[in-house]
């Protein structure tokens, strides 16, 4: 049984002789949207539109200059450059390698030693400084640990704290010596010789000088007093400089309540008049070539005067019976007549 292959009736065969009609599709109405009323004529005159700027013109790109020739010594000295810039580079970074070691891993502190003499154990300056070993020498702060010390332990006056390489470090202490002992309302100040406080006490120390005439403002152990501002504080640190100078020992008392007629106490039996408060020093040792001299005895009592050593260089011992004294002169010399027939002279200038 044959099968029939159907074909769409567009695909079907003409006969022969027949034309193909090509067949128009109807035509379509247009859209309402798309048919647009006429445009109603304006009455307004049309405006030419702004006429174009022109544009700037062009600038014709710089020309490249062309570099001179570069000649062989020129090359040499670039290179030379070159090659001290790379060097110093090199040392820099070599430099900062050894720093680095330095600091991290060489000169670690391995000992603290502690020398002089001084009221405080080892133990307790130590501790005081705040240093330990193992940290790196030269990153320990010296100048914070001598600080801490001369604060912490005030009798201590200078505390000098220095490297010692490749791993050390040295404290050298000395005492402060005694000035003399301010009275506070019912305390004792103990002042040292650089003006600063050590101790507050109810009683004066033996063989501490009691100081007269300063109005104390503020005095915290371990720091500087405060006096009110005047002459007499001047005089006070002058006379007391003078004092440890020579090394006066024996002093009873310090009267600075006239700044111009300062007075000493030696061994609660001699009262020493300054005057000006002028060569100090020269009238102290002075004294004590009268005394090393054998002119005065430890049975004499009375006040020797130095108010006219500055002119005279004598000074003038009074007790029932006056009498001065002038240091032995190196060359022979006639003696002075004395004032009166009660008093002996040794003059010399």
């Amino acid at each position: 049984m044959e099968k029939t292959r159907r074909t769409s009736p567009q695909r079907q065969r003409r006969p022969s002789g027949e034309t193909a009609r090509r067949q128009r599709a109807p035509a379509r109405n247009p859209a309402p949207s798309q048919s647009r009323p006429p445009r109603a004529a304006d009455s307004r005159p049309r405006q030419s539109p702004p006429p174009k700027k022109a544009p700037p013109p062009r600038k014709a790109p710089p020309k490249r200059r062309r570099r001179p020739p570069v000649n062989a010594a020129e090359r040499r000295r670039r290179r030379r450059r070159r090659m001290a810039i790379f060097y110093l580079l090199l040392f820099l970074v070599v430099l900062g390698s050894a720093l680095t070691l330095s600091l991290t891993v060489l000169f670690r502190v391995e000992t603290i030693e502690v020398k002089g003499e001084s009221r405080y154990s080892a133990e307790e300056i130590l501790e005081a400084s705040g240093l330990e070993a193992g940290g790196n020498l030269f990153l320990t702060d010296v100048s914070a640990a001598s600080a801490a010390i001369e604060k912490t332990l005030p009798y201590i006056g200078e505390a000098d704290v220095r490297r010692v390489l490749p791993s050390e470090i040295e404290i050298e202490v000395s005492e402060e010596e005694l000035a003399g002992a301010v009275l506070d309302d019912t305390q004792y100040i103990l002042v040292g010789v650089s003006g600063k406080v050590l101790d507050r006490t109810a009683e004066k120390p033996e063989n501490c000088p009691l100081v007269k005439g300063l109005t104390v403002l503020e005095a915290q152990i371990g720091s500087q007093i405060v006096y009110e501002e005047g002459e007499n504080r001047k005089v006070f640190e002058s006379l007391s400089a003078a004092v440890a100078e020579c090394g006066l020992d024996k002093v009873t008392e310090l009267d600075v309540t006239d700044a111009y007629d300062s007075t000493l106490l030696y061994n609660n039996r001699i009262l020493l008049e300054f005057g000006a408060p002028t060569a100090l020093v020269e009238k102290i040792s002075f004294f004590q070539t009268i005394l090393e001299r054998g002119d005065l005895t430890d049975q004499d009592a009375g006040t020797f005067n130095l108010t006219v050593y500055d002119s005279t260089k004598r000074g003038f011992f009074e007790e029932s019976l006056a009498a001065s004294f002038a240091p032995e002169p190196s060359e022979p010399s006639e003696p002075s007549e004395p004032a009166d027939p009660a008093s002996s002279a040794a003059a010399a200038e």
